[in-house]
């Protein structure tokens, strides 16, 4: 009847409200003890960790909002102190962010009780309009401005008392339990989210610090995976065909050299033989390469993308509208992009049919790709056997230029997927 956003926002409404309870309970404690003792410098150091310990409640407070509020907001870097106790304290006590959440204490408290207490009334009354054709019937009587005795509530001043009243009263309270409440709940966590990010989450310098370290770290294992994987390739496949071409040659030495084969069939056979391993060294070869930069590209992205788009078992509308070529690098990144993203459909959506399309949108070039399949798909975390990472590796390779991944895929489909990026344009 609701989607899952709905009662995961209102459970966060409910479980964090004992949890801000404690937050303004501890900020009461730090005021009242901190500002009295700040005076001596045993007393700043008290104060310090009184208004540190905030960062307890902000910590459970940002996992929460991850679980419930769907989202990720990145935990603040704080000052590495240097020198002993009253150094720390002078740290700690001269950081935004921890004075953003002491404050947090308090504006965090008055939040989440108002969004429980607007949210719960909402479901009350709708729940209370729904049924009260079961509980109205033991109200005590009470007399109308008719004159007569009524028995149920009073709504916009008229007494609940009849069929059809009830009727449309049960019908107000569907409509509001059905439409009214969820909308309610979106937008209380829309101003939770919202709160939490601004007071809890790293300033704009520190994201984009964590964002670049996250990219560095990831195409630094990228590049490493990368190299493990064609050092495999070139060990176990190309090589060992070169190692079997260099013997079946040797081979064939040694019986011209010593006459041993007098009508040459022998020689003819291992002669063939080692052509043919050497046309399969040069595919594999050439597959090899594909890998690092597909030759295809070199035709422009749009040849590229049809290529990929040619190899699915479904149709695939393909749609590119660029005025201007993007750089080499951002090529790259949108085919091996589709790519995997059409592999992921073949394998996954049970899909019949795909639209892929490139466009400008100022400085950015946007690709989106919509399949009609089931739905369902995410970027989830890497498992142990190392399946189900797709995503995530595109996404990695989105953020080494600064660019994005969304991902909207309800259950029964369709999906949508867009990815954007600097162009890197060169003419």
């Amino acid at each position: 009847m609701f989607a899952a956003s709905t009662w995961r926002q209102f459970a966060f409404h409910a479980a964090h409200l004992p949890i801000a309870i404690g937050a303004v309970t501890w900020f009461a404690l730090a005021v009242g003890i901190g500002v009295p003792s700040a005076v001596t410098w045993f007393g700043l150091i008290v104060t310090a960790f009184l208004v540190g310990g905030s960062a307890w409640f902000a910590a459970v407070t940002r996992r929460m909002s991850a679980a419930l509020l769907g989202q990720e907001v990145v935990a603040p870097t704080m000052r590495q102190p240097r020198g002993g106790p009253l150094a720390w304290a002078t740290t700690r006590l001269t950081d935004g962010s921890t004075w953003r959440a002491f404050a947090y204490l308090v504006v965090g408290f008055v939040v989440t009780t108002v969004s429980f207490a607007i949210s719960v009334s909402v479901l009350v009354s709708a729940v209370g309009a729904l049924s009260h054709s079961v509980w109205g019937r033991f109200l005590p009587e009470q007399t109308g401005s008719d004159g007569l005795q009524h028995r149920g509530a009073q709504f916009l001043g008229v007494f609940v008392d009849t069929v059809p009243l009830q009727i449309a009263f049960a019908a107000f309270g569907l409509v509001v339990l059905a439409a009214v409440w969820p909308a309610v709940n979106h937008g209380l966590g829309s101003v939770q989210r919202a709160v939490i990010r601004s007071m809890l989450g790293a300033d704009l310098r520190q994201r984009r610090l964590a964002e670049v370290t996250a990219s560095r770290d990831a195409a630094v294992m990228d590049a490493d995976t990368t190299l493990r994987r064609i050092e495999r390739e070139l060990h176990d496949g190309t090589q060992a065909r070169l190692v079997g071409l260099a013997m079946t040659l040797g081979d064939a030495r040694d019986r011209l050299r010593n006459r041993q084969d007098a009508d040459g069939s022998g020689v003819d056979a291992l002669v063939a033989q080692a052509h043919a391993s050497t046309k399969e060294a040069l595919v594999e070869l050439r597959a090899l390469a594909r890998g690092i930069h597909p030759p295809v590209l070199d035709e422009g992205l749009e040849a590229g993308l049809a290529s990929a788009c040619s190899r699915t078992p479904f149709p695939v509308t393909l749609r590119v509208e660029l005025p201007v070529r993007p750089s080499p690098v951002v090529e790259g990144i949108v085919y091996f992009g589709v790519l995997e993203l059409l592999t992921n459909v073949s394998k996954h959506a049970g899909a019949t049919a795909a639209t892929v399309d490139v466009a400008s949108e100022g400085p950015e070039l946007v690709v989106t790709v919509v399949d009609d399949g089931v739905g369902g798909a995410h970027v989830s975390l890497p498992r142990p056997d190392g399946q189900g990472t797709g995503l995530v590796g595109l996404l990695e390779r989105l953020r080494a230029v600064d660019g994005t991944l969304e991902v909207e895929s309800p259950a029964g489909g369709p999906t949508t997927v867009q990815l954007a990026m600097p162009s890197g344009r060169s003419a």
